[in-house]
């Protein structure tokens, strides 16, 4: 694979880490202090955030080949 798309590949990672981190603490942020408009899957949608955050975090720092 050439450098150029290598570069681009890179980038296109952290872009999308950052986007999937940001929704993550979005949604854990707003169901969190709106638990009543969650209903009963507050608890869930907040642990799907949590996993969301580690996920684009874990993006941002882990390394391609």
């Amino acid at each position: 694979m050439s450098e150029k798309y290598e570069f681009i590949l890179t980038y296109a990672e952290r872009i999308i880490g950052i986007l999937i981190a940001l929704i993550g603490v979005s949604l854990t942020y707003n169901t969190y202090y709106n638990q009543s408009a969650a209903g009963w899957g507050a608890e869930y949608f907040i642990a799907i955030g949590v996993f969301l955050t580690f996920l684009g975090l874990l993006m941002l720092i882990v390394k391609l080949k």
